[in-house]
């Protein structure tokens, strides 16, 4: 299959979509639990990843037998997945937000890492400035400018956010191996992830009633942000430079205080501006062609 688009538009519009993830978690977890609202979305996500099989052409045939690989690969990929949401809303539920989105937001930089552990190749100089530059703008966005004000006083959950952000990490860069077919891998990803969710949602919480679930947000969050994002996501981590696509992701932070200034009436501080122009100078460095600089065996002799 040849990619509709380029890597880094399919990245991009990820971004945007994955930006509005507070906006639909704030509403849609009103009155449901994270396990909850994790298997509904899950649910949701399965059915519009098969809807898009279809209309991209996979016969059901084909969908639902995919082979030994096809089916086995992207389902630990699904695992991955769950076990990254169920960090994150336990987190969410749990602690403080602006540090859990800190931590959260670590998995770009895991991906640069892994990437560079499988290509037995560093990320380069101009690249991880890139990273560095990003990072200090998401911490400047989440924190307001108050760079200080970060108390960590529970570290067992953060430990946890951080290890569901490795499992994200290394999805997204086994995807690159893992994945033969976007379509048809993303439709088995979800529905590891949806079985996963179900046993977790039966072992510590109950099925939803009806009238405690907000469709709109279920339904927004399982078909674009948790749905047809990951075949875009899938394709632009398979077809692209891992570490490139994960620079673009420090938009998403941003733009989501954008979204929350607009839907949700929060102030706009000057140091969103700084953080805006950080990300700009991020992603000119992190988008740079990669040069090869040798393994990290040859880079350490070198030295």
């Amino acid at each position: 299959m040849t990619m509709p688009m380029s890597p880094r538009l399919a990245a991009l519009i990820c971004v945007i979509l994955w930006s509005m993830i507070a906006v639909v978690a704030k509403t849609g977890q009103s009155r449901l639990d994270f396990y909850q609202f994790l298997f509904l979305s899950n649910v949701i996500s399965l059915l519009a990843v098969g809807a898009a099989c279809l209309m991209a052409g996979r016969q059901v045939g084909r969908i639902l037998r995919p082979g030994w690989r096809g089916f086995f690969l992207p389902s630990i990929l699904g695992l991955l997945d769950c076990l990254f949401y169920l960090a994150l809303y336990r987190g969410y539920a749990r602690y403080n937000g602006v540090i859990v989105l800190v931590a959260q937001y670590s998995w770009p930089l895991m991906i640069v890492l892994l990437s560079s552990l499988r290509d037995a190749q560093w990320p380069g100089r101009v690249k991880a400035l890139g990273l560095v530059v990003g990072s200090l703008a998401f911490l400047i966005a989440v924190t307001k400018g108050h760079l200080t004000s970060l108390n960590i006083s529970d570290p067992i959950s953060i430990l946890i956010v951080l290890a569901g952000a490795f499992c994200f990490a290394l999805m997204s860069t086994l995807s690159k191996n893992f994945v033969s077919d976007a379509f048809i891998g993303t439709f088995w990803l979800f529905f590891a992830s949806m079985m996963g969710s179900l046993i977790l949602m039966m072992s510590f919480s109950q099925i939803p009633h009806l009238e405690d679930v907000n469709l709109v947000s279920v339904l927004a969050n399982g078909v674009f942000i948790n749905g047809v994002s990951y075949i875009l996501w899938v394709l632009a981590c398979a077809r692209g430079d891992a570490s490139e696509t994960a620079a673009l992701i420090f938009l998403s932070p941003i733009l989501s205080a954008i979204w929350l200034v607009m839907f949700f009436g929060e102030v706009f501080v000057p140091a969103y501006g700084v953080a805006l122009i950080l990300v700009l100078i991020s992603g000119y460095l992190c988008m740079k062609p990669p040069k090869r600089v040798g393994s990290p065996a040859e880079h350490f002799l070198k030295e």
